[in-house]
């Protein structure tokens, strides 16, 4: 979870924000994960409301409600994103 100066989060985007499909065409839910390079280590105490301002700005840049992306853990990320 946090990497000294590079923490990464993890995000579930979900499917009515219509940015994935499936192999017929159907919204499906994607993840995401979210490298950020810090000045300074990130304070682990500190990490969630980071996480919270991260995706913040994910729905921001992706012009999407904040509704539709969870915070999620590296666990669940990795146990739901395929490497291609």
């Amino acid at each position: 979870m946090l990497d000294d100066l590079k923490p990464k989060f993890h995000f579930r985007i979900l499917k009515e924000a219509g940015l994935a499909h499936d192999g017929q065409g159907n919204d499906t839910d994607c993840f995401s994960e979210v490298k950020i390079e810090l000045g300074k280590p990130l304070d682990p105490e500190k990490y969630e409301g980071a996480h919270e301002e991260v995706k913040a700005m994910m729905a921001n840049q992706l012009e999407i409600p904040i509704e539709y992306i969870e915070c999620i853990s590296k666990e669940e990320y990795d146990a739901n994103h395929e490497e291609e």
